[in-house]
């Protein structure tokens, strides 16, 4: 046993399955080296895992008994077998062999279940997997996109609606004795066209997240990571505002701050609604702010 499979052996009540298994697939133990062994006990225990062994002979592998299987204190399995256990009817070590091996596919079926991402007999992408199901949604309904931005920013309040925004387009200039109004044409260069889209408020108490970071930054960063390339595929056009309630700066004369966002000594104590985004989010052209 090395140093690190001692460390864990140690402090095994402190892991959790998903963490376990994740770390032990990152030590190079393959799904078919790791095997499930339930606790023989007719007693409730304090925590899942009740301990782990790591194998080299015959074979490489590591058992983990948890408190969960047919033998357990939660056991499904009549009173009958553990009375013939217990009354050395049956032989104790190979009845324990022989629900063991049964044990192990009844809890890697139900880890599987409770943690989809390792599940690779269903799922053998499951990125992939949660990728279509969100497509499968509406992504331009008020109430799918409330629930996408409640999810992404669960520390500030969202609020969606709709709106009419107004889009700019590139004409084509008029030219007399050329040109029809109304065919791609108008006067100047450009004209706006009113079209529906989602206006999206994001309410904070402070003007910064518990890391210090200014909101308007954070914001900016989860939605090029996390929400624009979900709905590019899709097509919609945005107003994100960001709505501070409370600020505990002063605007001073740096880099890092900006008329309109950092607070005015001695101003009133008035709500500030700063424009995040406001256009349309598509696979034709990327989003700058």
């Amino acid at each position: 046993m090395n140093i690190l499979e001692k460390k864990i052996s140690d402090k095994i009540h402190e892991f959790d399955i998903i963490s376990l298994l994740r770390l032990l697939m990152s030590m190079n133990y393959r799904e078919d080296e790791i095997r499930f062994r339930g606790h023989n006990s007719i007693c409730s225990q304090t925590g899942l895992i009740q301990g782990i062994e790591f194998k080299k002979e015959p074979v490489r592998e590591v058992v983990i008994t948890l408190n969960l299987g047919l033998l357990s204190a939660q056991s499904p399995l009549p009173s009958y077998f553990r009375k013939k256990i217990d009354s050395f009817i049956t032989d104790g070590r190979q009845f324990d062999e022989f629900i063991g091996y049964i044990d192990h596919n009844l809890i890697w079926n139900y880890i599987c279940n409770l943690y989809p991402e390792i599940n690779r007999f269903y799922f053998l992408s499951w990125e992939l997997t949660k990728r279509r199901y969100l497509e499968a949604l509406d992504l331009k309904s008020c109430n799918t996109l409330h629930w996408l931005f409640q999810t992404v920013f669960p520390e500030i309040g969202v609020k969606v609606e709709k709106i009419l925004l107004s889009l700019e387009m590139q004409t084509v200039p008029i030219r007399l004795g050329e040109s029809a109004l109304g065919s791609n044409t108008a006067f100047g260069s450009k004209s706006q066209v009113p079209i529906h889209g989602r206006c999206i408020t994001l309410c904070s108490e402070e003007d910064s997240t518990d890391t210090k970071v200014p909101w308007p930054w954070e914001i900016k960063n989860r939605l090029k990571a996390l929400i624009f390339p979900l709905l590019r595929p899709t097509g919609i056009d945005l107003e994100i505002n960001l709505v501070l309630k409370s600020q505990k700066r002063w605007a001073k004369l740096h880099p890092e701050t900006y008329l309109g966002y950092d607070r005015i000594r001695n101003g009133g104590e008035s709500y500030r609604r700063i424009r995040i985004f406001r256009g349309h989010i598509g696979e034709e052209k990327a989003v700058s702010f």
